[in-house]
């Protein structure tokens, strides 16, 4: 038991090594014919679809190679003890002392599927953690097209300010406007200016942790490729109660608990059987059976807290998805009344493209809170089947 313990606190002490940061996103459109394998770069920068990124998170991620080194660790374990248990199966009580035969028989009866039990819950967590990097990689490459594209229409805004501020200033120097005129423009472009800031830390961010994810050099510049959007769909609630009892009760948690206390039954059993005098074995073993069948609940119960936390936060995505739809509507009736205007000559050009800024910046956000909800969507599903 010492060594398989050592062997234990070994792989936990590796796994604290390979623990990977994320962050929000950014990133822009380059030619097709421009792609570039990833962790491959030329003399500029390297391509990455979102596809690329994805699919080498498996082969690439610090994380996901050190649970494949804890797979292989624990199928080694299990390869020892299990050819133990043979050398040792033909074995009887009448070959030992007293009270030392509960211990072989663990080894021959306990021990392996204890070994099963380990490789099964590691490749699990390896699964689990590999789809939830996907899911992020994801939220970060979504996240870093919106942010490029809210930087492009801000400068597009600077620039649709500029040009009114030309226009004031030749007003002014006609005698139609005096220098007030020109404060609201100039606080206005201010205004522009300082909001560049948010999305170009989003992007510098998301850059960085998608290199992360992908264990790709963090001094490599990289051109994110718009990926072709996902239809927008809402999640069917109908019957939302019945899907998270589900869930929790086909969950892998409570199937994991369920089967190591049979495991534990069968350890109680072989320590009643030939532990002779000495109960302590057969006690422990006892009380670890209540811890996890106390903890059958407990499980339970944060499972179920845990969905039901997913799904509101889901609805709260849906909600803001519903918000920028109505901003998208007012922003294109503001268009159109504006296009009506510069017809009638009331306004000019220059208001027309401020409107359909306006208007883009709107579509903008409305494009990020869509793609944050259909993430959340799939990983709300995910978790309803795991």
């Amino acid at each position: 038991m010492k060594k398989k313990l050592s062997v234990i606190v070994g792989l936990a002490m590796v796994l604290g090594m390979g623990s990977t940061c994320f962050a929000e996103a950014s990133s822009a459109a380059v030619p097709a014919d421009t792609t570039a394998a990833v962790g491959t770069s030329d003399t500029t920068s390297t391509t990455l679809t979102l596809d690329q990124v994805l699919s080498s998170i498996e082969k690439n991620n610090m994380e996901i190679n050190m649970y494949d080194q804890k797979i292989l660790l624990y199928q080694r374990q299990f390869d020892r003890d299990h050819q133990n248990a043979m050398l040792n199966a033909d074995k009887s009580p009448v070959n030992y002392p007293a009270g030392q035969y509960a211990a072989v028989k663990i080894a021959i009866d306990v021990v392996p599927k204890q070994d099963e039990q380990n490789i099964k819950d590691a490749k699990h967590d390896r699964d689990d953690t590999l789809q939830n990097l996907k899911f992020s990689a994801e939220q970060q490459y979504l996240n870093a097209i919106n942010a490029r594209d809210q930087i492009t229409t801000i400068n597009a805004q600077i620039a649709n300010v500029d040009k009114k501020i030309a226009q004031t200033e030749a007003k002014i120097q006609q005698g139609q406007l005096t220098n007030d005129a020109l404060q609201s423009l100039q606080v206005q472009r201010s205004q522009f200016e300082a909001s560049l800031n948010t999305p170009r830390s989003q992007l510098q961010q998301s850059e960085l942790n998608i290199k992360q994810i992908i264990n790709m050099d963090l001094n490599t510049d990289v051109n994110l490729v718009l990926p072709a959007s996902k239809q927008f769909v809402k999640f069917d609630d109908s019957s939302i109660q019945s899907k998270i009892d589900n869930a929790v009760n086909n969950s892998y948690d409570m199937a994991k608990i369920t089967n190591n206390i049979a495991i534990l039954k069968i350890q109680e059993d072989i320590y009643k059987q030939y532990s002779y005098n000495d109960a302590t074995g057969e006690v422990n073993t006892g009380l670890s059976i209540q811890n996890l069948q106390n903890s059958l609940y407990s499980t339970q119960l944060n499972l179920k807290v845990n969905l039901w936390n997913s799904y509101y936060s889901l609805k709260n995505s849906e909600d803001l998805v519903n918000t920028e739809n109505i901003k998208v509507e007012n922003a294109q009736m503001n268009y159109d009344n504006t296009l009506t205007k510069v017809k009638e000559g009331v306004l000019t050009e220059v208001d027309l493209d401020s409107a359909a800024l306006a208007l883009q910046s709107e579509k903008v956000s409305l494009k990020s809170a869509q793609d944050n909800y259909m993430i959340a969507l799939d990983q709300f599903q995910y978790n309803l089947s795991k």
